[in-house]
């Protein structure tokens, strides 16, 4: 490293004083000087080993940005953090980040420069004790090491601490999402009681067409193309950073796609819109998550026993199911390729067992 110093030389005590001055690693001048020679050319080797010495020290120094890294405790960070985010994240993802922080309660009081891979090991064991599963658990480890690398940023670049876990707890405990057969979608989307709900638009867009709930809310008349035949998804209601909702941003890059619709959904959505009033900011649905939750996911947990959301699952699996292949089905649901087979390769799996059974009946 380039070291920036000077050194000058006086005469203490019948003798010669080397002093060197050098700028440390925050840019302050500090001093170290060296008496007792009889000549400046005696002096010289000694104040280059000084110097040397000096460069060593800087170059292997903990180069502390925030002098408070010895003091604060897991949970004070995890507050900074979380104020830190709200400036430049969404706030679903401010609450996935504390509610991560949430589970690991345990080293709340711990200070971070001494927090260890056994700390985190017992937060761990202890959402084990609780059943909580190994995906979720992983997604908690991903939030958390975005909270070491802000550490890491801003008060302590060498910090370090090992967060590879292998995680042996059973997988089986997993609750696998339900899909419905056609026929069975067919008489929820008759049934009696789910017609009567004003938030049968909800359930039958979620059904037909496979969009999230946050997608159908979001829903705008001007998103319908009738000559093409498409819903163009192209934002979502959601909260903001006021806290409040309103339209925004899709979930990724991949949300933000045209969905290929039948002529029997857009025949339901002009009848929708003959006998209800157009809202005021155009919305197709214009309710909140809440009255989705409270009324609506009741209804479908009593007749078929599922959520919105396994609604959109039904449509994804059924797509799958007719032959068409997963990067379209990924393109139409808005994922990436890799987690549409991730989350859906039992249905092909479901396809060749159904297939086996017909060969060994008919050969």
């Amino acid at each position: 490293m380039e070291l920036e110093y000077n050194v000058t030389y006086r005469q203490k005590d019948k003798g010669i004083q080397a002093i060197i001055s050098y700028k440390d690693n925050t840019g302050k001048w500090k001093q170290k000087s060296k008496q007792g020679f009889k000549t400046q050319r005696e002096a010289k080797p000694v104040v280059m080993e000084i110097v040397n010495q000096i460069k060593e020290d800087l170059l292997n120094e903990n180069t502390i940005i925030n002098a408070d890294y010895k003091y604060i405790t897991f949970k004070e960070l995890a507050e900074n953090f979380i104020e830190h985010s709200k400036l430049y994240r969404e706030p679903a993802t401010v609450r996935s980040y504390k509610n991560a922080f949430a589970k690991f309660q345990l080293i709340n009081d711990i200070k971070v420069h001494e927090l260890k891979k056994i700390n985190i090991t017992k937060c761990i064991d202890e959402m084990l004790k609780q059943n909580i599963l190994n995906d979720t658990i992983l997604t908690y480890l991903k939030r958390i090491k975005l909270f070491f690398d802000y550490y890491r940023e801003n008060y302590d670049p060498n910090f370090t601490i090992d967060l590879t876990f292998k995680l042996t707890h059973d997988k089986g405990t997993a609750v696998k999402k339900k899909a419905l057969t056609n026929e069975k979608l067919n008489s929820l989307l008759n049934s009696e009681k789910l017609l009567k709900s004003k938030y049968y638009i909800v359930a039958y867009m979620s059904a037909k067409c496979g969009l999230r709930c946050s997608e159908v809310l979001g829903l705008t008349w001007d998103d319908i193309d009738r000559k093409n035949l498409v819903i163009k998804i192209n934002k979502q209601w959601k909260k903001n950073k006021d806290n409040q909702f309103n339209f925004g941003t899709l979930k990724s890059k991949n949300s933000y796609r045209e969905v290929p619709i039948s002529p029997n959904v857009l025949n339901f959505l002009d009848k929708y819109k003959q006998k209800n009033p157009i809202h005021l900011n155009e919305r197709i649905a214009p309710f909140s998550y809440d009255c989705i939750n409270t009324y609506l996911n009741p209804i479908l947990r009593d007749l078929a026993d599922i959520s919105i959301h396994e609604l959109r699952h039904t449509y994804i699996t059924m797509l799958i199911s007719k032959g068409i292949d997963f990067k379209t089905v990924a393109t139409i649901a808005g994922h990436d390729v890799k987690q549409t087979l991730s989350t859906y390769s039992h249905v092909t799996d479901d396809m060749m067992k159904s297939a086996h059974d017909i060969i060994s009946q008919i050969l």
